[in-house]
């Protein structure tokens, strides 16, 4: 492998590597566990875990983004005036403050020092299906919930949402992950959008969009490549660039074999594709079919200066234009699976 070559494989590593970090704090059995559970659509965390009696956090993978679940505080183990130091929380991306009660002290503290430090923070009003007060419609009950936070935080100017994170009976998910994405770091914003699972049409769109521009990023990587000297090793590291590209974008809009089989509308080709990105030996028949122009480009290396630009130019064009086409079929799958998923939340009976 040249030095370009790896220099190459060195950036597609580091293109994934550093997860989205997103902390939720907050009171023991204010239901973060199921929070988790919640916005990653599965058991992605034990329910049940007193983080309270635990000295380290609970950390949960979830694609591109990792849930840290801090144990609680305000306790002997954990003074919550010591809270920041001891978990380094400074280093952190987004912070959700998950109550099902009253605020602590802790918890407002604990904001003023995030919003100081300029991270950002979104209250998260966890069992929506217990908010009761006598004479008071949900909507009302909802506000005097917000305005009792405004007076414990002297402002007017934060996030609040309210959820229910049951399994059985979900609520207020899709306004979450909208603030999350709002108020998500701009650096982060776009791998976020990437990992979190779209629960509305707007979302899935952003999806796409965000894959279109890691499309960019990869066929920058295959410019650079198409100025790499040595054929053969040119070849190698297009398919590296293409399978870590296609995976990207199946992981993002969550196509698995099993929706690619189950699709009514999606056409047989799109469908042919998206499987043949599935595999190295697939990605190289994709090649194949582009073959005269990848191979192109070694002859127009043999040309000083010019042939090189041209070769470079090439290879951005060629592997952007493979990644919006297999994003545009991916995006029909998941759009498909969407609408029924819709459908089927429309037609659910409400529980009384």
């Amino acid at each position: 492998m040249t030095k370009d070559g790896n220099a190459i494989r060195e950036k597609l590593k580091n293109l994934d590597q550093e997860n989205v970090t997103i902390v939720l704090f907050g009171q023991p059995g204010s239901g973060k566990s199921s929070l988790i559970n919640a916005i990653c659509g599965y058991q992605a965390a034990p329910v049940g875990v007193e983080t309270d009696t635990t000295r380290e956090p609970l950390l949960v993978e979830h694609g591109d983004a990792t849930f840290i679940d801090l144990p609680g505080y305000g306790t002997k183990s954990f003074p919550w005036n010591e809270f920041i130091e001891q978990f380094h929380l400074f280093k952190y991306d987004m912070f959700l403050c998950v109550f099902s009660d009253k605020l602590h002290q802790g918890d407002t503290e604990l904001f003023r020092q995030l919003t100081a430090q300029g991270k950002p923070c979104i209250f998260v009003r966890n069992k929506t299906d217990l908010i009761y007060e006598e004479g008071l419609s949900l909507e009302e009950s909802e506000e005097a919930i917000r305005r009792d936070v405004a007076g414990q935080l002297g402002r007017e100017d934060f996030e609040l949402v309210f959820v229910c994170a049951r399994k059985d009976a979900p609520s207020g998910l899709d306004e979450l992950n909208d603030a999350i994405i709002r108020k998500m770091p701009a650096a982060r914003r776009e791998k976020y959008i990437l990992t979190a699972e779209a629960r509305t049409r707007q979302q899935l769109d952003a999806k796409r969009e965000a894959a279109r521009s890691y499309v960019r990023r990869s066929s920058t990587y295959a410019a650079y490549n198409g100025i790499n000297p040595i054929i053969g090793v040119d070849a190698a590291v297009d398919l590296l660039i293409l399978y870590q590209m296609y995976g990207c974008i199946r992981d993002a809009f969550g196509i698995t074999p099993e929706l690619i089989h189950g699709s009514r509308k999606v056409s047989l080709r799109d469908k042919a594709m998206v499987l043949g990105g599935m595999s190295k030996e697939g990605i190289k028949v994709i090649i194949k079919t582009l073959g005269r122009k990848f191979a192109a480009r070694s002859f127009l290396k043999a040309v000083p200066v010019v042939g090189q630009a041209a070769s470079a130019l090439l290879g951005y064009q060629l592997v952007r234009q493979a990644g919006l086409t297999y994003i545009d079929a991916c995006y029909e799958l998941a759009r498909e699976r969407l609408l029924d998923e819709l459908d089927a939340r429309r037609d659910k009976p409400v529980k009384k």
